[in-house]
């Protein structure tokens, strides 16, 4: 029997006898563990924003006793990959064939493996499936029975020349479908709710808002890289037209030129899609641009910043402001989309064309040590408040309520 088949078999051997076991347990009224099936993609490749938030909440649900985490992806994983770039909680379990060692998987083993995960997934049966970024793969959402999804931000419908077309005929083409079967919608704000019901005809019981959480700084004390000011303004994120950059540089530009400031403005973000031409500009004098900056490092640059300044124009939740508030560090943003429900009374506001009144607000802090404290004891609070078991404790709740419903 050729090792792939072999494969095959045991895992949907194995599956058949649990499928059993879970039926003479409801048959018997015994308690039964809510089953979560839960689409892994955003750990096929390093982890940013939707990536992060799926791991922390899987790792907080993997903590209820009384739930079953099956995590779907890829249905093999070869010599040749696909690689997580996330750890799995030790009791969720993975579903793939694993054909690592077999070299080159034949055309045949391709449509075997195919086929039979499609039928492994039938018997997992899970209760409720779970995709963490916008919408279900088509083979998960075709064998689900109940389905949840979390839509972060609605960038395509509110600034759809902000995104590059792929992106934007992706999510055109997906989101009605997925959105007419989803039990519920996960919204990472109430903002992101608000652009949900005003774009799409969805009953509101089924758009939950539910604010992620922040993983806790940690105590210890990171060296912030040797080329780095002793004094600068912070900007962190992918430089993209919707994040404004040109703004701050503006705003910045005429606090060096005025003398207002002598310190340095360090932008940390991978130059993103459309916004080859802000390069010139991090070359100019007093800026300091920084590509990818491992986590550890970039808590130290946080840490010895004097301000944060988050100028987006748009923003399904913000975590940057987020973190630069956890860090203590006194924090502008724009007056747009979810940023103001995030940062709360904890920050300053400027409206996102407007860099003169940008760059009053960082001269005001900048200059006045009595606000600074203030913000930096308002951002610490206020960022004490967004709490991953709690967002996983709500999120549960959503789920188990999709999986009861008759």
């Amino acid at each position: 029997m050729p090792s792939t088949f072999r494969t095959v078999v045991h895992t949907l051997s194995h599956a058949l006898r649990e499928r059993i076991a879970n039926a003479f347990r409801a048959a018997t009224r015994r308690e039964r563990k809510l089953r979560i099936g839960i689409d892994i993609r955003p750990f096929y490749e390093p982890l940013t924003g939707i990536g992060w938030y799926l791991y922390h909440l899987l790792h907080e649900l993997a903590k209820n006793e009384d739930v079953e985490l099956y995590l779907f992806g890829d249905a093999r994983v070869t010599d040749f990959g696909p690689a997580l770039h996330a750890d799995i909680p030790a009791n969720a379990r993975l579903c793939w064939f694993d054909l690592r060692g077999q070299g080159i998987i034949s055309g045949r083993s391709r449509a075997i493996t195919a086929a039979a995960y499609v039928l492994w997934m039938k018997l997992i049966d899970a209760d409720v499936m779970f995709g963490a970024n916008y919408f279900l793969p088509r083979l998960l959402g075709a064998v689900a029975r109940r389905r949840v999804v979390t839509i972060h931000d609605l960038t395509y419908k509110r600034f759809p020349e902000l995104l590059q077309k792929e992106t934007l005929i992706n999510l055109e083409h997906h989101m009605q479908r997925e959105l007419a079967h989803a039990d519920a919608a996960i919204c990472v704000s109430e903002s992101t709710r608000q652009d949900l019901l005003a774009f799409y005809d969805i009953d509101p019981s089924r758009a939950v808002t539910i604010l992620s959480g922040l993983a806790v700084p940690s105590d210890t004390e990171h060296r912030k890289p040797d080329n780095l000011p002793e004094r600068y303004v912070l900007f962190v994120s992918t430089i993209e037209p919707r994040k404004n950059l040109d703004v701050l540089l503006d705003a910045f530009a005429r606090l060096r030129a005025r003398g207002v400031y002598d310190g340095a403005l360090v932008v940390v973000g991978r130059v993103g899609w459309k916004s080859e031409s802000i390069i010139p500009r991090l070359r100019a004098p007093g800026i300091h641009h920084l590509d990818y900056i491992p986590p550890q490092q970039l808590e130290s640059i946080y840490r010895n910043a004097e301000l944060f300044v988050f100028p987006s124009i748009y923003e399904g939740f913000g975590f940057p402001l987020l973190e630069a508030m956890a860090y203590g560090i006194p924090s502008i943003a724009a007056r747009s989309s979810s940023l103001p429900e995030i940062g709360g009374d904890a920050a300053l506001y400027f409206s996102p064309r407007d860099s003169r009144a940008l760059e009053a607000h960082m001269e005001r802090v900048l200059t006045d040590a009595e606000l600074r404290a203030q913000l930096s004891a308002a951002g610490v609070a206020r960022a004490a408040e967004f709490r991953w078991d709690v967002a996983a404790a709500q999120t549960l709740a959503v789920l188990r309520r999709c999986a009861e419903r008759a």
